[in-house]
């Protein structure tokens, strides 16, 4: 079979024979689904492994994805020879950053550095997981979204955790507003909270309550399976339609209003939060961050560095094991790059089991609802 020229400086058998010799089929499936989202199945038809190998990058040549497939495959398995130096051949050696971590997991790691990752010195990336970040851009997007987060209150009382999707549209859970949803509570009962939070002088700034619209407030919502409100969540596992959240309309459109860290008018647009519309790539152990109002308190910033647990069967919900409280349901799950990734609903239900997870729903799953049912209009443009 011919193939497309490569890269300059790289032969197409070598990064055949450095795959065949770094990867089993079974890893190579993982490798793909969990670095790529691309199912080994779908790509190539079953063989040996030599075959699978030369099919597989054959097909990425076709399709010009053969340095992400590079990339990913020695970022997986950073411990093989040949795949280093493919990989370096490629100059896709990441720039050094400086992490902390188990003092016996870093001493396994430089027991088996087998090269330096790009010239002279000694630094090397230990978890592939964990890149470096622009510090000042990593700051003023988490200052962007501090502003988007709110404390969902009823009748002046601690309900849960929402944030802004569009200039006047909060989302939350379902499960938070359900009351007033099947209409037992007045939905002029609720209050949204921006902006409560601790300064760093200690004092706490209050913050801006605003009210729900008071005709159209209810744009849309899902709610959770049955199962979900009992101790087994995954028996039977949730459909398409069993989301757990709500879509709801402020009285007015504070996403278009300044917002100034330490409150008042003279700050920049408040904005809101993009539904993405890919689906998120959730790695085993990759980091994820919530905002959130714990417990009613001000707002707080959980992360883990080894976060994701895996995804459901239809990938409609994710499990992690960042930290929350009651009131943190509605909250926004994120990855380390500020990137909207989940809508935090559930803790373990058997919480006296020793392996607890906390549980969201997949983020472009509830956005394809929404547009579906002709609602995507309530949705902001980034």
């Amino acid at each position: 079979m011919e193939t497309a020229a490569m890269m300059p400086g790289v032969q197409f058998e070598e990064i055949w024979k450095a795959f065949s010799s770094g990867y089993s089929k079974k890893s190579l499936q993982q490798m793909l689904l969990f670095r790529l989202n691309k199912d080994l199945d779908d790509l190539v038809a079953d063989g040996s492994m030599r075959d699978m190998v030369f099919d597989l990058l054959s097909q990425a040549e076709r399709e010009g994805w053969t340095t992400d497939l590079v990339r990913e495959a020695y970022l997986y398995n950073p411990r093989n020879f040949d795949l280093l130096k493919v990989y370096e051949k490629y100059h896709l050696a990441p720039a050094v950053s400086v992490q902390s971590g188990d003092d016996q997991e870093v001493r396994e790691a430089q027991l088996h550095q087998v090269q330096p990752m790009a010239g002279d010195g000694f630094e090397k990336t230990i978890k592939a997981r964990l890149p470096g970040f622009d510090f000042a851009v990593w700051r003023e997007r988490m200052a962007l979204i501090e502003g988007r987060v709110c404390k969902v209150e009823i009748d002046g009382n601690a309900a849960g955790t929402g944030f802004l999707v569009g200039p006047d549209a909060v989302m939350t859970n379902y499960h938070v507003l359900k009351e007033v949803l099947k209409g037992g509570t007045p939905a002029g009962k609720v209050t949204c909270r921006f902006d409560y939070k601790v300064l760093t002088d200690g004092s706490r700034l209050e913050g801006v309550s605003v009210k729900l619209h008071a005709t159209n407030w209810n744009l849309d919502f899902s709610p959770p399976s049955a199962a979900e409100e009992t101790r087994t969540p995954d028996v039977p596992p949730p459909t398409l339609e069993e989301l757990d959240y709500a879509l709801v309309r402020l009285e007015r459109r504070l996403g278009d209003e300044p917002s100034a860290p330490k409150g008042g008018e003279g700050g920049p647009k408040r904005g809101w939060l993009t539904l993405p519309s890919d689906a998120p790539v959730f790695l085993p152990k990759a980091p994820l961050m919530i905002a959130q109002h714990p417990d009613g308190k001000p707002l707080k910033l959980a992360i883990d560095t080894e976060s994701v647990i895996g995804v459901n069967i239809n990938r409609t919900r994710v499990r992690y094991a960042t930290n929350t409280e009651a009131g943190s349901s509605g909250s926004p799950v994120f990855d380390l790059d500020w990137k909207l990734v989940a809508l935090h609903h559930l803790g373990d239900p058997a919480y006296d089991h020793p392996a607890s997870y906390n549980q969201g729903v997949v983020i472009n799953v509830i956005r394809k609802r929404i547009e579906a049912g002709g609602k995507g209009d309530a949705l902001g443009a980034e």
